[in-house]
């Protein structure tokens, strides 16, 4: 049996597979003519270390929230939502697609192709929930708003930290286009479109109170959901463009990563499983949007993140906007990467609101 990269999003596993590959044909998954194919087969090397990772278990209750049995095509459709295209295979030919890749390995046993299965560590009796990083996030959040500000006792391990960062690592070239926008009665000049000034600098989820950062967005539909602008009041959008690399952390989608992509960025797939609540943890602190309700100790910890990327080297992080959930926003401390080329004035027609009952 042969499948083609368009069984999958991995980006990462569709360069094996089309560098790899000789063959053009019709794969036999989704059925794409024409295609550089691959037989199963070959692709079993590649993902025995994503099979290793499981083990037997009634629940994947501890890994996916979810209180009930999990087959492995389920898991790994679930786990890695970028991992199998979805829009090409359903589930029925994840799960052949999955045992054929399965039994072409050194592997496949029933236990682990035919049962409900757990990641393995999670299984594993001896593992220690006091090496949970997302409980450590949150002891250190409550020692920096409510007890230490200055020299915490419930330290975070830096040098992991760093070291977590640095995979995570993305570089903007020079020309990239990011977006900001400001709510005014006229429209306002490249010269206001900066970060405030020193004086006028309020707390953010990024940035202390009196240090200014440079927020951004990748996008225009995002600036313009950030400003969170009532119907028929008007804004200026200022268009900002690279003149140097910028040097940044994403923690934007880190769930959406692809086991594949997540080896190329030189992780242990065991070890980032355990990383990815923690990370899922900073990324949506830091998504918070600013509400005029917000007690300022609230923005303490994710400040400290955002100083601590500063204080290594980067000159931004960026994380996924609450407002449009396609779009990323950038927390720039180093401004001077930028320069505002032009603005735009706009009025808002129309708004759309989902909701649903709590």
């Amino acid at each position: 049996m042969n499948c083609c990269s368009n069984c999958f999003l991995d980006n990462v596993l569709r360069r094996i597979i089309d560098s790899s590959s000789q063959i053009q044909g019709t794969c036999d998954f989704c059925g794409t003519a024409d295609a550089f194919i691959m037989s199963c087969e070959n692709l079993s090397p590649y993902f025995e270390p994503i099979f290793e990772l499981y083990s037997p278990h009634r629940t994947a209750l501890a890994s996916l929230k979810i209180d009930r049995a999990f087959l492995l095509h389920e898991h790994l459709n679930t786990y890695w939502p970028n991992l199998f295209n979805g829009e090409k295979l359903d589930l029925k030919l994840i799960n052949f697609l999955v045992d054929q890749i399965g039994r072409g390995g050194e592997i496949y046993t029933s236990d682990i192709f035919q049962k409900p299965v757990e990641f393995s560590y999670i299984v594993d009796e001896f593992h220690e929930e006091s090496d949970n990083l997302e409980l450590k996030w949150e002891s250190f959040a409550d020692d920096i708003k409510y007890h230490n500000r200055f020299f915490v006792n419930q330290k975070l391990d830096t040098e992991l930290l760093q070291s977590i960062f640095e995979r995570l690592a993305v570089t903007f070239p020079i020309r990239t286009e990011f977006y900001r926008a400001r709510i005014s009665d006229i429209q306002l000049t490249i010269d206001e479109m900066g970060k405030p000034p020193i004086g006028l600098t309020s707390a953010g989820r990024a940035n202390p109170v009196g240090i200014p950062y440079l927020y951004l967005s990748t996008d225009l539909k995002t600036t313009l959901y950030e400003t969170r602008i009532s119907l028929h009041e008007t804004l200026t959008v200022g268009k900002f463009m690279a003149i140097e690399p910028i040097s940044l952390v994403s923690l934007k989608k880190v769930d959406a990563l692809g086991p594949f992509e997540i080896l190329d960025k030189q992780f242990n797939l065991e070890e980032f499983i355990e990383y990815r609540p923690y990370l899922q943890k900073l990324e949506s602190e830091l998504s918070k949007p600013v509400r005029k309700q917000d007690i300022h100790l609230d923005y303490l910890p994710t400040q400290f993140l955002c100083e601590f990327c500063k204080s290594i080297g980067f000159d931004a992080v960026e994380y996924k906007s609450s407002m449009n959930q396609s779009g990323s926003n950038l927390a720039l401390f180093n401004d001077r990467r930028v320069n505002c080329v032009e603005t735009k004035f706009y009025q808002v027609n129309s708004l759309t609101y989902n909701w649903n009952e709590l």
